[in-house]
């Protein structure tokens, strides 16, 4: 009972006849409206006279002068032709896609500028900074220089090179290099020693 579907068949009939075309009372109405229109406008055509008829001038101030008809709009008796507005060539689309495309290079070319100028400004300020420090720091209260900036920044800096090359080339066997840790302890203990002496006195 519930193992299969049912199939049901449904069967529609076309009774038009094939090639005719139907057509409803409106579009009827409309293109016998058009045939009037255009009927009318040729006898009105064919009635005109050939040449224009001249009217005696009159002053100007003595009779107002009626509007003459814009370019937008027709004269009762004129068809009017409405033009397409032309649609953007493939040729025409590229070159604003061109002109866009120099606009933003311009722009971002501008805002690398303006970052690289600031950037310099930094630089310089920064620059600056550090010569004064740096000299300032050569010269101490009582005008005595010292001798090398390098040294009282980092201490022990040769001792401090024989070590990590030690222990670059014996990377397992790190206690060959205990006679280089100690002379840079030394070295260091020393340093701190003289500074702590010099600053006493």
């Amino acid at each position: 009972m519930g193992s299969g579907q049912s199939a049901r068949k449904l069967t529609i009939s076309n009774e038009e006849e094939v090639g005719v075309i139907k057509v409803s009372n409106a579009i009827v109405q409309r293109l016998a409206q058009g045939e009037r229109a255009r009927a009318a406008r040729e006898s009105a055509s064919d009635t005109r006279p050939s040449a224009p008829i001249q009217h005696p001038a009159a002053p100007p101030s003595a009779t107002p002068v009626a509007p003459q008809p814009q370019a937008g709009e027709a004269t009762p008796g004129q068809p009017v032709y409405y033009y397409p507005e032309l649609t953007i060539s493939a040729l025409q689309m590229q070159q604003q896609m061109e002109e866009e495309l120099k606009r933003q290079d311009q722009h971002w070319q501008r805002r690398l500028r303006n970052l690289e100028d600031g950037y310099q400004k930094v630089n310089r300020v920064l620059e600056d900074e550090y010569n004064k420090a740096v000299s300032e720091t050569s010269v101490t209260n009582s005008g005595q220089k010292i001798a090398n900036i390098q040294s009282a920044v980092q201490p022990c800096l040769e001792n401090s090179n024989k070590v990590l090359k030690c222990f670059q080339d014996h990377p397992k066997e790190t206690l060959k290099c205990s006679n280089l840790v100690e002379e840079f302890s030394n070295c260091v203990w020393n340093v701190h020693y003289t500074r702590m002496i010099d600053t006493r006195s």
